[in-house]
């Protein structure tokens, strides 16, 4: 794929509000193993126009980009013969709109090996699957594949309560959603699938409820479109650098900032740390002005748009109920510190931001903020 292509196709993506998103992503996902970018199960429902055509404009797109997901028909479907008739016709659409594509059964022996194959020459896979055996059933698919996101396409293109769309849920949530019985029984069985999808594997993985029509945006935004299910993270805490990883530390900040910290900067005091167990993310603060300070708020490129970010600071709000913090006038996390904030004032450079402060507090918390050093290198 030239450049010129992958620019233009870049810059559509505007349309969804995710131009500078979707190069972000973009380049995140063509950086791994391109049969993991995602599974794509595909509800019978979803293969009828107008979603289909809407289905077949985003899957051009993600060709165009390079990005090759696994497109499996079948495991929402009880009858072979409409399997095959629903593989062909996408497979046959697909064409038509030239993407490259090769059509295979789950049955057939060496699948996954022949995925990898199709798939690193940047053609989609469309599987179809006939038989749900346990030879090959949806979780073994997936964990063969070592999916991280797992895509349920659907028409009402995620779960609603009380009439509002449900963004998010963490595993440990589910039981309580389905105790309350509001659900619809598609809704149910497909928190149940999750639930036993998630229950053998190691894997950290998405799961995400969409409709072909915003499928685009739930890839390429932070915010998404449909409903992201994932397991709650796992924190470590310290109040002391040492207990952390330093290296580890070290690494996951520089990655997600993309910028080295100064060498003195573990040799700071630490009023609280809160990283999770895989260092994918975290929070820490010091003090400043006699109050703490959020240092640092970070979660790592891989792992953003799963939530993780709204469980750290969860946890960190529950234990440190006053602080303040800064960010650059341009940094785009901007938004998401304005919902979570009491107050903000710009300083120069800096958004000073504070949560739980009394107001005789606030005057010194915002020039401690605007006035601290870089902790990063030049």
């Amino acid at each position: 794929m030239s450049q010129d292509i992958r620019n233009i196709v870049l810059s559509s993506l505007s349309a969804i509000g995710a131009n500078h998103e979707a190069k972000f992503y973009a380049d995140i996902f063509a950086a791994q193993e391109s049969e993991r970018f995602a599974l794509i199960v595909i509800d019978p429902r979803c293969l009828k126009n107008p979603l289909l055509e809407s289905l077949i404009g985003n899957l051009r797109i993600l060709s165009n980009l390079g990005l090759t997901p696994v497109l499996l028909v079948g495991a929402l479907s009880q009858d072979p013969t409409s399997v095959r008739f629903q593989s062909q016709r996408l497979a046959r659409d697909m064409e038509q709109s030239n993407i490259g594509v090769v059509k295979l059964d789950t049955a057939t022996y060496g699948l996954i090996p022949d995925i990898r194959k199709v798939t690193r020459a940047g053609k989609l896979v469309v599987l179809e699957m006939m038989n749900r055996s346990r030879s090959m059933d949806l979780a073994r698919l997936a964990d063969e594949l070592k999916s991280n996101k797992i895509v349920f396409l659907q028409p009402s293109g995620g779960l609603t309560q009380n009439g509002a769309r449900l963004e998010s849920l963490t595993m440990d949530e589910i039981p309580n959603i389905l105790e309350t019985g509001r659900l619809s029984q598609g809704q149910t069985r497909f928190l149940q699938s999750v639930m036993t999808l998630d229950k053998h594997t190691d894997i950290q993985r998405a799961y995400v409820i969409a409709s072909p029509l915003n499928l685009l945006t739930e890839l390429f935004t932070t915010k998404g479109s449909g409903t992201l299910i994932r397991r709650k993270i796992l924190l470590q805490t310290g109040r002391r650098f040492t207990a952390f990883k330093q290296s580890d530390l070290k690494f996951s900040i520089e990655t997600a900032f993309g910028k080295a910290i100064k060498p003195d900067f573990f040799k700071t005091n630490l009023h609280r740390g809160f990283v999770e167990i895989d260092y994918r993310g975290g929070a820490l603060f010091t003090k400043l002005a006699g109050l703490p300070y959020l240092s640092k708020f970070w979660v790592s490129k891989m792992a953003r748009g799963e939530g993780i970010a709204r469980d750290i600071w969860e946890n960190m709000c529950e234990d440190v109920t006053a602080f303040f913090w800064r960010s650059r006038v341009e940094n785009q996390f901007n938004d998401w510190y304005m919902r979570a904030c009491d107050g903000m004032q710009r300083q120069d450079e800096w958004r000073v931001f504070w949560k739980g402060l009394d107001a005789a507090e606030i005057p010194s918390a915002i020039t401690a903020a605007a006035s601290a050093p870089d902790d990063f290198q030049s």
